[in-house]
């Protein structure tokens, strides 16, 4: 067995700055799992112990396990707590948000319904005043989660379609920062379903949130904890 296993850290939101950069190598004594690594990241970053106790682990577009094994030269995403495919209008976009591509993908004669949402970059928040505002995602996850969510508010929901695109990058006071468009018969499932979509959005998917404000600082903004999964059980 190696004596050691060379992982590179994909870091997200303020764990770029808290552990020196977007990507960190990073060696450990085998055998190791990502439960290892963030209690060893921790040590190693001791400014950001109580982010990484908070932050799950993904390899692509998939959460780990605490106990998973990791490999020599593996890339693991960390996820610290989150502030809120290519076939369709993608999840994810550096450009302008696309509106009319989306009411183009959800059309659907049969529905009387549709309710548009859309959240801006405001003002304000906390108190003090915002001049811009930064949203970095993990791209493989936050665009997987974002599908799921789709697929899951259909399913709960009485409604034709759900569809949401959510902005990256550097954005002023009054820019489109995320949609989420829902069609159905009647309005009251569109109205529920797509508060549903937008409180999920907000809870699970991997995009965090820099604030620059009018005295020239800026901050992370809290988020929630990404849920770990569960490894399934051996029959």
């Amino acid at each position: 067995m190696a004596e050691t296993v060379h992982i590179t850290l994909d870091c997200h939101g303020a764990l770029v700055d808290q552990l020196g950069g977007e990507q960190v190598g990073f060696d450990l004594s085998p055998p190791q799992t990502p439960a290892g690594l963030l209690a060893a990241a921790a040590s190693h970053w001791p400014a950001a112990a109580g982010l990484l106790a908070r932050t799950a682990c993904a390899r692509g577009d998939t959460l780990l396990a605490a106990d998973t094994e990791l490999a020599d030269g593996d890339e693991i995403a960390l996820i610290p707590p989150v502030s809120g495919g290519q076939d369709t209008t993608a999840h994810l976009t550096e450009a302008p948000l696309d509106l009319d591509a989306l009411m183009a993908e959800t059309a659907d004669i049969t529905a009387g319904a549709m309710v548009v949402f859309g959240g801006t970059v405001r003002l304000s928040n906390a108190g003090r005043e915002v001049t811009a505002m930064d949203y970095s995602a993990y791209g493989p996850l936050a665009a997987r989660t974002m599908a799921e969510i789709e697929g899951e508010t259909l399913d709960a929901f009485d409604i034709t379609a759900c569809r949401m695109q959510h902005r990256t990058g550097r954005l002023g006071l009054g820019e489109m920062s995320v949609y989420i468009v829902v069609r159905a018969v009647h309005r009251a499932p569109a109205f529920a379903a797509a508060e549903h979509a937008l409180e999920e959005l907000k809870a699970r998917v991997a995009v965090w949130k820099n604030e620059y404000y009018v005295d020239g600082t800026q901050a992370w903004l809290d988020g929630t904890a990404v849920p770990q999964p569960e490894r399934p059980r051996s029959s």
